[in-house]
């Protein structure tokens, strides 16, 4: 065997030597990273060897909501205003929440895959508006038109307050004219909410009305006192006002009443 020949074979001795260690590393598991993955690909004897790694289970949502500004919680932690985006969300499914004032929460699932970027939208719904509640305080301007006095027309101010439809009021009635009188009246009753978002209360009362008089052209001057009835109509016009009729029987007559109502609760 001449020179040549033996350099020759020890070349290819040590090709195959190199060649079988680097085999006996690759058919070990190779970490890289604790946030990434290996990927092992086949590769046709004489090709080039590629590594490639791509994140584990890492991708990112971008949250939406009509209207803006609503808050998001993930699985119950406030995460920000929309519209937000946030970034390396692992993968998996997720429970989302909607808040914002005047409308209803909205609640949603979704999913996070890794590399990807999930689109999470959410149409939030008004919150109804309801006109009455079951318990609440009211003051209201009335307009009276009776028989407590020949004039028959008054002017005054009502106080009263609904405990779960039960219904309290104080009104004081002053009627100027040939009879000066001022009635002074408290009513108890029960109502009934109805109609569209509540709008529509109708409540039926009963008490008593005390009267003080004083007659201009007989000078004479006193008090009285009889029971009344009373049917109440309320209509909600806004959040804090709505319109107030009443009818009225008692000894004198059918009498009418009106006004404007302001909650103060």
């Amino acid at each position: 065997m001449d020179v040549r020949s033996i350099f020759r074979f020890s070349l290819t001795a040590l090709a195959l030597m190199l060649c079988g260690s680097i085999r006996a590393q690759w058919d070990e598991p190779v970490v890289i990273d604790d946030n990434y993955q290996h990927v092992e690909y086949a590769v046709p004897e004489g090709s080039p060897l590629v590594f490639g790694a791509r994140p584990a289970g890492i991708g990112s949502v971008l949250f939406e909501t009509n209207p803006t500004g609503a808050k998001v919680f993930i699985d119950d932690v406030y995460q920000g205003l929309t519209p937000l985006l946030i970034d390396n969300v692992p993968d998996g499914t997720y429970s989302a929440r909607f808040e914002m004032e005047g409308y209803l929460n909205h609640y949603m699932s979704f999913d996070v895959a890794a590399t990807l970027r999930s689109h999470v939208t959410a149409g939030l719904q008004p919150r109804p508006h309801f006109f009455f509640d079951r318990s609440e305080l009211y003051t209201t301007l009335v307009y009276e038109n009776s028989r407590v006095n020949a004039e028959g027309w008054g002017v005054g101010n009502s106080w009263g307050a609904y405990f779960k439809n039960f219904n309290l009021e104080q009104s004081t009635i002053v009627h100027i004219g040939i009879s000066n009188t001022v009635t002074f009246e408290g009513v108890a009753g029960y109502s009934f909410i109805f109609g569209r978002l509540k709008r529509f209360r109708l409540t039926p009362q009963i008490g008593y009305t005390g009267v003080w008089y004083d007659h201009v052209d007989t000078a004479v001057s006193g008090w009285t006192g009889y029971m009344r009835g009373a049917l109440n109509f309320k209509c909600g016009i806004t959040e804090q006002y709505a319109f107030s009729t009443t009818v009225l029987y008692d000894k004198t007559g059918i009498g009418f009443r009106a006004g404007i109502l302001f909650y103060v609760n």
